[in-house]
């Protein structure tokens, strides 16, 4: 999951003089709190997804709902918040944020069948947006006269990296000592803490509505349906085959609202994506690359902990703890792939980035019973470089191309794409992987994944990441056919369009 980092100036509403030395720290730490909050959300669900889906002795196509409502709230309001924020003040959002994320963590604690805990996601995705949307301004507001902002905003990067990498650890150690409730029930004193230190600390700010924040209603509305549409039609597809009426409707929906998505946006004075950027190819690519690869990210954090809890019979905790090893890798290059981009430019590094990625999509295609944990280690040490070495020349490739006026437009429609990417490839994982196990032994669409014999959970493995190594060798071409030349700056409004 990506923090969205604020790329346009917020204006400054807080005065200093209303604030002691110790009340900046503090109010910085009930902001990161909400923000660790999020991102240890986001990494341990996954881990927690078999438990859930045994104890609930439910389908995968319905326990996937329990990521896949989360994401997309986040996906079809992230563009909304900041604009929000402007309207009715940041610092009451953010208070609404981490109050909602509290309350529906206890919720998702307490529920007592799946469908309560997906409606309880929702909710908690509603006040996860809030936070991580507005969490990096109201740092830059609270900090805005201070010399120390620098500090401030690298110190809630860095706690939030550490949170990112051990997230899966901490969620695969809390399921084994408790079980899945406790991934969410551990919220509730670090959202407590959050909230009364953000009410003591943290003083009102002013709103700052202009003329250009308009919330694009119809077209969140038209994003939500056409996800929703698409979840569905996946789901569906699992549990009757793909060849049902109900899957091949929803498909024809969804396809159709996609296109009316398009279109309304298209007319829209101020849309909540602007579509004439994809006027320009290379940008176009990098964001729909961008895209592939985290279906491919979304693919990994759904598949693994089934395959490894039940081929391998691993449990939970090591699963967590195997789990760690990508973030850790990834954290590990991303500043050295940040300094190789400035001496070796983002067109030599977006190709090297996607051919690791492949390379490790294609070990994960060798995994079988026979899998030790270094051979599992060295598939995610391939795949977290990849990610690594690809993620920073493209966005850097990307923003270079960017005039001055859209680079906030821009940066986030990078990080919309991955969001895009994630709610696509949780239901898309889930159906081929469930689709192509089922037809290596024909047993019915109703199947639980936990009845599945050995082999039919190896053919699956096998052939799901072949298939997304393919179409990572794909992007490679592309890329290399349309970036053979380093992209220089540009300060023409016109060149992104043109």
């Amino acid at each position: 999951m990506v923090i969205p980092l604020n790329s346009e100036p917020v204006p400054q509403n807080f005065s200093d003089s209303e604030r002691s030395p110790s009340q900046f720290w503090l109010a910085l730490l009930s902001v990161v709190l909400g923000l660790i909050m999020f991102t240890l959300d986001s990494s341990t669900v996954n881990i927690a997804l078999p438990t859930i889906t045994k104890t609930f002795d439910t389908h995968l196509a319905v326990a996937q709902w329990v990521i896949i409502s989360y994401l997309i709230v986040l996906t079809t309001l992230i563009f909304s918040v900041a604009c929000l924020g402007n309207m009715l003040g940041r610092r009451k959002l953010f208070q609404a944020g981490l109050m909602l994320f509290t309350i529906s963590s206890l919720l998702c604690g307490l529920a007592p069948g799946i469908v309560w805990l997906i409606g309880f996601r929702v909710l908690q995705g509603c006040g996860a947006v809030l936070i991580v949307g507005l969490g990096m301004a109201m740092i830059t507001e609270l900090f805005a006269h201070s010399p120390q902002y620098g500090l401030a905003l690298s110190l809630a990067v860095m706690t939030l990296s550490v949170t990112y990498v051990l997230g899966p650890a901490i969620g695969g150690l809390l399921v084994t000592l408790s079980d899945w409730r406790a991934i969410f029930l551990i919220n509730l004193p670090i959202g407590i803490i959050a909230i009364l230190l953000f009410a003591w600390c943290v003083p009102p700010s002013h709103n700052t509505r202009s003329e250009q924040d308009k919330f694009d209603t119809l077209g969140t509305i038209m994003l939500a349906l056409v996800m929703v549409n698409f979840a569905l039609a996946m789901s569906e597809g699992q549990k009757q085959g793909f060849n049902s009426a109900i899957a091949l409707i929803l498909l024809t929906t969804t396809i159709i609202g996609l296109i009316v998505f398009v279109l309304v946006e298209s007319q829209i004075r101020q849309p909540m994506i602007d579509l004439s950027l994809f006027r320009n190819r290379i940008l176009s690519i990098n964001l729909l690359t961008m895209v592939v690869v985290y279906i491919v990210m979304a693919f990994r954090l759904l598949i693994y902990p089934f395959f490894l809890e039940l081929v391998l019979q691993y449990p939970t905790d090591q699963v967590g703890m195997l789990m760690i090893t990508l973030p850790i890798t990834n954290a590990i290059i991303a500043p050295i792939s940040r300094r190789l981009v400035d001496k070796f430019g983002s067109h030599r590094l977006i190709p090297i980035g996607l051919m690791l990625l492949a390379f490790g999509c294609m070990l994960a295609s060798t995994f079988s019973t026979q899998l030790t944990p270094l051979g599992y280690v060295l598939t995610d040490i391939a795949m977290g470089a990849g990610l690594a070495m690809w993620r920073s020349p493209n966005n850097v490739a990307t923003m270079r191309i960017t005039p001055h006026n859209k680079i906030g437009v821009v940066s986030g429609l990078l990080n919309e794409s991955s969001l895009i990417g994630q709610t696509l490839g949780i239901p898309l994982g889930s159906a081929i992987f469930i689709t192509l196990a089922l037809s290596s032994i024909n047993l019915p669409h109703t199947t639980p994944l936990a009845s599945m014999p050995l082999p039919a959970l190896e053919f699956a493995m096998h052939r799901t990441f072949l298939t997304l190594a393919v179409f990572l060798g794909i992007f490679l071409v592309v890329n290399l056919l349309f970036q053979k030349t380093p992209i220089l700056p540009s300060n023409n409004p016109e060149a992104l369009i043109s």
